[in-house]
C-alpha cells in the first residue's frame, strides 16, 4: 500500500492478491469481553515474509509499544508453535482492544493470507485433525500410487505408468503447497521452499498433461487435442526452467491459464466419451470433471480472481485425491476387461488349437491310410517286378542252356570238318573260322545278357575284392570284340599296371562292356574309327574311359542321361532301351566311384568311370582280403 493510504474493510477471513511483488498490510482489531489467551493462525505457512506487530489499543501509541514477531518460510522454523501454521499467541484482556498489524509479502509466488482466531484447546484440536487429514491424504495417495505401479507391473501400458508418475508428482506438489516441505525438508528457511513448491507445481503440469492424453487415448480419439496436451507438457518443462532461475512469478500466470484450459478440455473430452466403454469411461469422465472443479476454485482464489473462501486451500487436495481414486478405479476396470479379453482370446486360441489338432489328426490318419495303401501297391509292384526279373533270369538261363548244347554240337562238327579238310584248302578253312567266330559271338551275347539280367533287383550285390584293373579291362575288351565285332583299342598307362581296386570283376566288366556297346552302337554309320578303352591315374584315382567318334549327346541332356530308361533326343533312330548308362552308374556307385561324361554333337562322346585306387603293396599286407 502506498504512503498515506488508509485501511479498507475486507469480507471473509483472508485476502488474495495473486501474483505481485508488492507487500500488503492487514489490520486486526480484537476486542474481548473477558481476559483469555487466543491463538492467531496465519496460513498458508509457505508465505514468504510475514511480520506481525501486536499492541494494546490506546492513546499515543508509538512503534516501541508494538511487539514484533517475524515469520514466513524464508525464516527459520525454530521456536514456532506449529509447523503447519504461523501461530501468534495473543493475551486478550477484558473490554480492551488488541491491535494486530500484519505485513505480508511474496517474493516468487502468489500472495494470499488467511487469518483465524482460536482458543488454545480448539487450536490443539484443529491441529490434531489437520494432521490426521494430512496423514489420510498422503497415505491414501501413496496407497493409490502403489496400486498403480502394481497395475503397470502386470500390464505395461502407458496409462498405468503415466498415472503413477502424475500421482507421485502430485504428492510432491501438495507437500509444498501445504507447507509440509518447509517442515520436513527446509526448516531453516530461505528460498528453498519457493523452488520446491514452484518446480513440483510445474512438474505436475508436465506429468498430468502426459497422463491425461494417455488415459483419454487422445492419439487415437482426438489427435489435434493430443497435440494441445503435448504443448501443455512442454509448457510444464519451460515452467520448471523459470522456477529454477528464480523467475517463477514472471511465468506463473501463463501456467495458471494453461492449467485451466487443459483441465477444461480434459473434462469436455471425458464427458464426450463417457459412454464409450461402460462404467470405466464414466468413472474417467467424473474424475476429470471433479478435478476441473477443484482447480478452477483453487486457482481463481490463489490468483486473486475471486475472494478467498475458508475451504479454498483444500479444494485442490480433495479434488486430486478423488480424481486419483476414480482414475485408478477406471484403469482397474480396464485391466480387468483386458484380462477378460485375454482369457477369451486364450480360450479361443485353445479351442482353435484343439480344432487344428483334430484336423491334423484326421489328416494324419487319412495320409497314413493313403501311405499304407501306396506302400501296399508299391510292395505289390515290387513283388511283381522281382518276379518278372526272376522270370527273366530263368528265361535267360534256359535260353543260354538250350543254346549251348546245339552250339557245342555245331562247334564239334565244325572242328571235325576242319580235321577232314586238306591243309591247303584255305577257302573252306576260312569259312569254318568265320563260323567259329559267329558261334563265339552268339555265346558271348548270351553270357552278357545273362549277366545283365542277374544284376537286376536284389541280385545287385557286388562282392568286393582287390582286383587288377588292367586284367578286368583286357577281359572286357576281348569279350567286347567278340560281342560287337568292332575294333577296340586298349590303352593302359604304365603307372596303372600295378594298381588294384576294391571291386567286383564281373560287375566292372559288365559296366565296361555296356560303355563299349554304346560307343560302337552310336558310332556305326557315322564313323568306322576304333573305339578307345583307356585307363590312367588322375589325382590318385583310376579313370577308366571309353571314347568314340559317334553322334554325341546334346549338352543340355548330359546331366540326366544316367537316369533309368533315359536316352538322348538324337538317339531315336538307334535301337536301345536307355538301361546301359543307368546300369553303369549303379555299378560305379556300388564301388564308391563316379561317372563323368564329355560329349559334343557330331564329335563323339567320352565316358569316364572314376574309382578309388590302391597300390600293389597293399596286396602283400593282407593277401587273404
Amino acid at each position: 500500500m502506498g504512503e498515506g493510504a488508509a485501511f479498507e474493510p475486507v469480507s471473509g477471513s483472508g485476502i488474495s492478491l495473486g501474483y505481485t511483488t508488492d507487500a500488503a498490510w492487514l489490520k486486526l482489531a480484537i476486542k474481548s469481553d473477558e481476559t483469555q489467551q487466543q491463538m492467531l493462525s496465519l496460513t498458508p505457512n509457505f508465505t514468504d515474509l510475514l511480520d506481525v506487530y501486536v499492541a494494546r489499543q490506546g492513546a499515543g501509541l508509538t512503534a516501541g509499544d508494538f511487539k514484533h514477531i517475524a515469520m514466513g518460510d524464508h525464516r527459520p522454523l525454530a521456536g514456532a508453535l506449529s509447523g503447519l501454521q504461523n501461530i501468534v499467541p495473543l493475551d486478550l484482556r477484558a473490554n480492551e482492544t488488541t491491535l494486530v498489524y500484519v505485513r505480508v509479502a511474496a517474493i516468487n509466488s502468489t500472495l494470499l493470507l488467511k487469518a483465524e482466531l482460536y482458543s488454545p484447546d480448539e487450536h490443539t484440536w484443529r491441529t490434531t485433525i489437520l494432521g490426521l487429514v494430512y496423514g489420510a491424504w498422503f497415505g491414501g495417495m501413496s496407497v493409490l500410487l502403489v496400486i498403480q505401479l502394481v497395475f503397470y507391473h502386470f500390464d505395461r501400458k502407458s496409462p498405468y505408468g503415466l498415472l503413477a508418475f502424475a500421482t507421485f508428482v502430485a504428492i510432491l506438489a501438495h507437500l509444498g503447497t501445504q507447507g509440509l516441505s518447509r517442515v520436513f525438508l527446509l526448516p531453516q528457511g530461505g528460498s528453498g521452499n519457493d523452488y520446491f513448491t514452484a518446480m513440483t507445481a510445474w512438474g505436475g503440469l508436465f506429468a498430468s498433461a502426459l497422463a491425461t492424453a494417455s488415459i483419454l487415448e487422445l492419439v487415437r480419439e482426438a489427435p489435434r487435442l493430443n497435440r494441445v496436451f503435448q504443448w501443455g507438457a512442454c509448457l510444464g518443462l519451460v515452467g520448471i526452467v523459470f522456477a529454477a532461475v528464480d523467475a517463477n512469478i514472471v511465468f506463473a500466470p501463463v501456467g495458471t491459464i494453461a492449467i485451466i484450459v487443459l483441465s477444461t478440455l480434459a473434462a469436455f473430452q471425458g464427458l464426450r466419451t463417457a459412454n464409450r466403454n461402460g462404467i470405466g469411461t464414466r468413472l474417467r469422465a467424473a474424475a476429470f470433471v471433479i478435478l476441473w472443479l477443484g482447480l478452477v476454485s483453487t486457482l481463481s482464489q490463489t490468483s486473486g480472481a475471486s475472494p478467498l473462501l475458508p475451504w479454498s486451500t483444500h479444494a485442490y487436495g480433495v479434488s486430486i485425491l478423488v480424481q486419483t481414486v476414480l482414475l485408478t478405479g477406471s484403469l482397474a476396470i480396464r485391466l480387468r476387461a483386458a484380462e477378460a479379453r485375454n482369457r477369451e482370446m486364450a480360450d479361443e486360441a485353445l479351442a482353435a488349437a484343439q480344432a487344428a489338432e483334430q484336423r491334423a489328426n484326421a489328416m494324419v490318419t487319412e495320409k497314413t491310410r493313403e501311405l499304407a495303401d501306396a506302400k501296399q501297391r508299391a510292395e505289390e509292384a515290387l513283388r511283381a517286378e522281382l518276379a518278372s526279373q526272376e522270370q527273366q533270369v530263368r528265361f535267360m538261363e534256359v535260353i543260354s542252356h538250350q543254346y549251348r548244347t546245339p552250339l557245342a554240337a555245331i562247334r564239334a562238327h565244325i572242328d571235325n570238318m576242319g580235321l577232314s579238310l586238306p591243309k591247303d584248302d584255305g577257302v573252306n578253312r576260312g569259312r569254318l573260322e568265320r563260323m567259329r567266330r559267329g558261334i563265339a559271338r552268339l555265346v558271348e551275347v548270351l553270357e552278357v545278357n545273362l549277366s545283365r539280367s542277374r544284376l537286376q533287383g536284389p541280385a545287385f550285390r557286388p562282392t568286393l575284392v582287390r582286383v587288377s584293373i588292367g586284367e578286368v579291362m583286357e577281359a572286357a575288351a576281348r569279350r567286347g570284340r567278340d560281342l560287337l565285332q568292332h575294333d577296340i583299342v586298349v590303352t593302359i598307362a604304365p603307372d596303372v599296371a600295378g594298381v588294384r581296386v576294391m571291386g567286383d570283376a564281373d560287375m566292372l566288366g559288365i559296366a565296361i562292356i555296356n560303355l563299349l556297346e554304346n560307343a560302337v552302337k552310336f558310332s556305326k554309320g557315322l564313323s568306322e574309327e576304333p573305339v578307345t578303352l583307356a585307363c590312367a591315374l588322375v589325382d590318385g584315382k583310376l579313370a577308366i574311359s571309353v571314347s568314340d567318334k559317334g553322334i554325341g549327346i546334346p549338352a543340355q541332356e548330359i546331366g540326366g542321361i544316367l537316369g533309368h530308361s533315359v536316352r538322348g533326343s538324337n538317339a531315336k533312330g538307334v535301337e536301345g532301351s536307355g538301361m546301359g548308362l543307368s546300369l553303369v552308374a549303379r555299378i560305379t556307385a556300388a564301388h564308391r566311384g563316379s561317372v563323368e561324361i564329355d560329349s559334343r554333337i557330331g564329335d563323339g562322346t567320352t565316358v569316364r568311370i572314376i574309382l578309388p585306387a590302391f597300390p600293389t603293396h597293399i596286396e602283400a599286407v593282407s593277401p587273404s582280403a
